[in-house]
């Protein structure tokens, strides 16, 4: 009995020692990212019409103590009003935001949104995982309103990765019409999630969201979306947490 218990005790200690090697890796990186963040703690927002660039701005982010967040924030570029709202991010990282685009010309305009979040590298490739919900409303009250990819090898959402889009929602062809004056609705899908699930590239510098849309005069589009990125797991990580499993089943059923 006292050798079972004291192999117990020394594999509890093993254990111990483990993870506490592991916690300092742990502790010294997210340090690392945490100072290196500190020096560019900004979002980057940018709006193109129809391929020019009409105004990019740089919210700041905002350590609660428990997340981080950004104050709501509206602007006016020649051509559309952009509401942004409900921004979160993480290090992780993730990147998850609400934002409303009014075509405020007299004609068809076809927009580009980006998000862009600077992150500490990632590698040995990554999992990712999105999901965006569009919405379209009348906001003219004239009863014609289209939301839609701009043509073909578009999608309305695209994660991105380095500036690269790697995970699209939406692709070609997809349109949403509304469905009588000042009438609304809305499309929604995602990939990975629950997860994140899809392989993707190893990261150097930053992920993102990007929209591509065209929507008509006088018109509101909104979107509230989300994309996580996230390290391949270690195998030594997966043994690690296998080893603590069994461990504690042990010592339940010692019990």
């Amino acid at each position: 009995m006292m050798n079972m218990a004291a192999q117990s005790a020394s594999s509890a200690s093993m254990m111990k020692r483990s993870v506490c090697k592991h916690g300092v890796w742990f502790t010294v990186l997210t340090l690392l990212a945490t100072s290196s963040h500190a020096q560019q703690a900004t979002l980057d927002i940018q709006l193109l019409d129809n391929g020019t660039s009409i105004g990019e701005w740089h919210p700041a982010i905002i350590n609660t103590g428990t997340n981080y967040i950004l104050n709501d924030v509206t602007y006016n570029p020649l051509g559309a009003s952009i509401r942004c709202y409900n921004m979160t991010i993480g290090y992780d990282p993730f990147i998850s935001a609400s934002v409303d685009v009014v075509n405020t010309l007299t004609t068809l305009q076809n927009y580009t949104l980006i998000f862009t979040l600077p992150i500490s590298p990632i590698t040995g490739g990554s999992l990712m995982g999105g999901s965006t919900q569009g919405g379209l409303t009348d906001a003219n009250n004239d009863g014609v309103g289209t939301l839609s990819t701009i043509g073909a090898g578009t999608a309305l959402y695209y994660g991105r990765i380095d500036g690269a889009n790697v995970l699209p929602l939406f692709p070609a062809s997809t349109a949403v019409s509304v469905p009588f004056a000042g009438g609304s609705t809305n499309i929604s899908a995602s990939a990975g999630l629950p997860g994140p699930t899809i392989g993707g590239p190893s990261v150097t510098t930053s992920i993102g969201i990007e929209h591509d849309f065209s929507l008509t005069p006088g018109d509101r589009a909104t979107f509230t979306s989300f994309f996580v990125v996230q390290p391949v797991p270690e195998p030594a990580c997966l043994s690690l947490l296998a080893i603590g499993g069994g461990i504690l089943l042990f010592r339940r059923n010692r019990r």
